[in-house]
């Protein structure tokens, strides 16, 4: 998998429409360290080694209650709205 030629995350993430976000690192994003920290992360989740923790799940009408908790900073995982 090369991280520099933009390679796509694993089928595994396409087809549940998922994907991986995190911080933009700037002008690290052209160093070593940062390629190989990227590649690792997208190979664990294509090996399913990587867990996301779900903390609490919002009705997308409840979106600004999911921002209130967000912003609370009570949340120890990922919050998501659905449809």
């Amino acid at each position: 998998m090369d991280i520099k030629t933009a390679a796509p995350i694993p089928s595994t993430m396409m087809g549940g429409n998922q994907s991986l976000s995190g911080v933009f690192p700037g002008a690290q994003i052209f160093a070593d360290r940062v390629y190989n920290n990227i590649r690792k992360l997208i190979e664990d989740i294509g090996k399913g080694e990587l867990k996301v923790v779900l903390d609490k799940s919002f009705a997308l009408k409840d979106a600004a209650a999911a921002h209130e908790y967000i912003e609370s900073r009570k949340a120890p995982g990922r919050v998501t709205l659905i449809p």
